[in-house]
């Protein structure tokens, strides 16, 4: 994209050489990110969810890709932290209050920290990347639009959730494609793309309000925040484009969106502030009594309703991702998580403009929804964290080289005069040659070198 103050951003896919089988992987993994908003839509009888399925067959296949290359990209610090969070998940068996509970989250933490590798490995470019936003950016459509024919007709007062999953739960898988469908609507400059990602938005605000979901409504204006962030980025059309977005979005929420959602929306402040948040202090004060008799290592990762129902009678789930790992995990649990976060924090301070809006407001977007839903363990979450983990390495390669060309400026690369790595030359001539129109990178210095090819 070329404006003023902008940078020019890669979206059309490079020339490559890569094999079949890595391909294939590739599609696959898009494909298992498509199921990820879509989870429970699908449940095989003595298998599981579709997402399982698919999952299974991505990671052998990336698996085959990954053997047939023999090289595995060195993980970055996020990754470690993810790594080591997993282990303290899995060492939390050996004092346990709820062992069934706690071997069946060390099953599903290790297969998420798998996908997590798999987006790592498999999608190391900005095109790659890309395809993986669109493909959840799809499947959260979907479940918008099932969402919303579910609902239209129910009986008053009652909340419906798409193929039977929680509404509040469809209402943050919903909301964290929309910060995705804005960056992509900048960045992809094909004539169709953008429109549909515009109207992706459309769908998955119309989605969130017909699930009535408070949590829901709070991350989705948190969302939002991408246009305020990212709009001198914006050419004048897309300036225009979003104007028609707001307006076409507003008239189709008016006209569909049932009165009793809004209602429910509207009280979402005084709930806030003068209400139990449908009886969720009260399981909070539950698990903090909790925690103060486990503080250090807590009761065991998957053990909260064990332990809340010795104090409530009932065994409720936490209903907040922050208290879920501190009660179960105790503090030691809690200062990895937290240590974990602060280093995705960084890894997106360290991007460009639109790409650090991107992930910053994908993170505020999932903090307040997980304010009030427990899902540390869920996979939308991992699937952020391996995003912005992954772009966050493809763009800290591409900035230096990028910025200097695209200023016409030659400086030697960090303090190496005359010597340029050759992952960034690689980086260079494989993703911003055609996009920028710019020299190719010679092999020892950067001085563009015209006519060579």
């Amino acid at each position: 994209m070329r404006g003023a103050g902008s940078v020019v951003r890669p979206f059309a896919p490079a020339s490559t050489n890569e094999s079949p089988i890595a391909t294939i992987a590739l599609w696959l993994l898009a494909l298992f990110v498509f199921s990820v908003p879509l989870e429970n839509s699908i449940v095989v009888p003595g298998i599981g969810t579709i997402g399982r399925i698919i999952g299974l067959v991505a990671f052998v296949a990336g698996i085959v890709a990954i053997v047939e290359t023999g090289k595995f990209r060195t993980p970055i610090v996020p990754h470690l932290m993810m790594v080591l969070f997993v282990v303290w998940v899995c060492l939390s068996y050996f004092w346990t209050i709820g062992p069934e509970e706690t071997t069946e989250e060390m099953i599903s933490y290790v297969q998420l920290i798998a996908m997590v590798l798999l987006i790592w490995a498999e999608a190391p470019k900005p095109e790659q990347q890309q395809r993986l936003m669109r493909a959840y950016i799809i499947g959260a459509t979907v479940l918008a639009v099932a969402t919303v024919l579910t609902n239209e007709h129910s009986v008053v007062g009652v909340r419906q959730g798409a193929f039977n999953m929680n509404p509040n739960d469809i209402g943050l898988r919903i909301v964290l494609s929309v910060p995705m469908a804005f960056y992509l609507a900048v960045v992809d400059k094909r004539p169709i793309w953008p429109w549909i990602y515009r109207a992706s938005i459309v769908a998955a605000s119309c989605g969130v309000f017909f699930t009535a979901s408070r949590g829901g409504f709070v991350a989705l204006i948190a969302a939002f925040l991408m246009v305020p962030l990212t709009l001198k980025s914006w050419t004048a059309k897309q300036k225009l484009a979003t104007i028609v977005l707001v307006i076409i979005g507003s008239l189709v929420a008016i006209r569909m969106v049932p009165q009793r959602a809004w209602t429910r929306l509207g009280s979402t402040e005084s709930e806030i502030t003068e209400g139990t948040m449908d009886a969720r202090t009260v399981i909070w004060h539950a698990g903090l009594e909790a925690y103060y008799d486990h503080p250090f290592v807590g009761i065991g990762a998957g053990a909260f309703p064990i332990a809340v129902q010795a104090k409530t009678a009932t065994a409720w789930a936490p209903h907040n991702t922050f208290l879920s790992v501190l009660v179960e995990l105790g503090a030691i649990g809690f200062g990895i998580f937290a240590v974990m976060l602060f280093s995705l924090i960084t890894a997106a301070m360290r991007m460009q403009n639109l790409e650090r809006s991107l992930w910053l407001v994908m993170l505020l977007s999932w903090a307040l929804g997980c304010f009030v839903m427990n899902w540390e363990y869920y996979k939308p979450t991992w699937f952020l964290f391996a995003m912005l983990a992954a772009q966050s390495s493809a763009y800290a390669v591409a900035a230096p080289m990028r910025q200097r060309f695209a200023h016409g400026v030659r400086q030697p690369y960090r303090g190496q005069p005359g010597r340029v790595p050759q992952r960034v030359r690689d980086f260079w001539n494989a993703n911003f040659e055609q996009q920028v129109g710019g020299p190719r990178v010679e092999e020892r210095s950067y001085r563009p070198v015209r006519g060579k090819r």
